[in-house]
């Protein structure tokens, strides 16, 4: 009987010691790091300020590679497509997962991957066109009530989160703005300094980044970049919307690969550098973990969907 003890104790032991030899095995070499969208842009500002810390965590290069088009969607399905090792990741922005496959046929859907983490978010602000007569909130849905489908709002495009993020203010309201969407924010700025469009939807980022007059931010607390911005709770309302994203990786990731990714997330998130990287930019650290942030998904995809059917029909 002793000796039986013995032998499984040993087994026990060496596959406690191979188990621990695997995690510590990754990674072995260089992670690329795939941004669906093209450079230069939010996403992938955050992507490249992630892998920057990330890459010192884990002790290996992580190689930021930016696979734009089909707003978020190709590189997104690539990211789908690529081998479950933990070498090819992607950061990714919740857009291409949470509203893309409610709006076209995605090569892709929400199951196709493992959720290791949510590390940034940006809230949505509200940008008036140089010359504005309004000067709060509060004036412009008073105008809109009094003027139903006069104001314009343009967006980075239909189904974007900035316009799902107005269209529900506007129910909140109940007021009526006519939607102007755009190929991007770069030519929807543009329309807004030109004064085409009375007010624009944006991630809070793209305020400092255009120099942009926001009136509000949805937001519970104010940002720190713009103290003199009020937040939509402030001035009266409900509605607070933000842009978010995170680590994410195809189905059928090594479980101890994955708690690497997750820890490393964390870690990431409660950087100094991070946090001031974001900052600069408007923008904060946001660290759920894998379970919370796959509920994240689920429930802002059919939440979204719900909406898209709404104002998409």
């Amino acid at each position: 009987m002793l000796k039986t003890l013995t032998k499984t104790s040993a087994l026990a032991m060496g596959l406690a010691l191979a188990a621990g030899a695997a995690m510590a095995d990754y990674p072995e070499r260089a992670i690329t790091a795939i941004v669906p969208f093209p450079a230069g842009g939010s996403t992938d500002t955050m992507g490249r300020a992630a892998a920057d810390v990330m890459s010192g965590i884990l002790g290996t290069d992580i190689a930021v590679t930016n696979v734009g088009g089909g707003a978020g969607t190709v590189g997104t399905a690539q990211i789908a497509r690529s081998r479950p090792d933990g070498y090819t990741i992607g950061v990714i922005p919740a857009a291409p997962l949470i509203n893309q496959p409610h709006m076209r046929e995605t090569p892709y859907s929400i199951e196709d991957f493992d959720y290791i983490c949510a590390l940034f978010h940006s809230p949505q602000a509200l940008a008036l066109a140089p010359d504005s007569p309004f000067s709060s909130l509060a004036e412009v849905v008073d105008y809109a009530r009094e003027n139903p489908g006069e104001l314009t709002y343009g967006s980075p495009g239909p189904g974007s989160l900035p316009h799902l993020a107005m269209e529900v203010f506007l129910d909140e309201t109940g007021v009526e703005i006519e939607h102007v969407p755009f190929q991007g924010d770069g030519p929807g700025v543009t329309a807004l300094m030109g004064g085409h469009i009375d007010m624009y939807m944006a991630i809070f980022s793209n305020v400092p980044r255009y120099e942009l007059d926001a009136v509000a931010i949805f937001a519970e607390e104010r940002v720190e970049a713009a103290p003199d911005v009020p937040t939509s709770i402030e001035e009266g309302f409900e509605t607070t919307a933000s842009w978010w994203g995170g680590l994410f990786a195809p189905q059928g990731l090594p479980e101890d690969v994955r708690a690497t990714l997750e820890d490393a997330c964390e870690q990431t998130a409660q950087s100094p550098d991070f946090a001031e990287t974001l900052g600069n930019l408007g923008s904060f650290p946001r660290f759920l973990g894998s379970d919370a942030v796959r509920d994240e998904v689920l429930q802002g995809s059919e939440i979204n969907g719900a909406i898209l059917a709404r104002v998409l029909n």
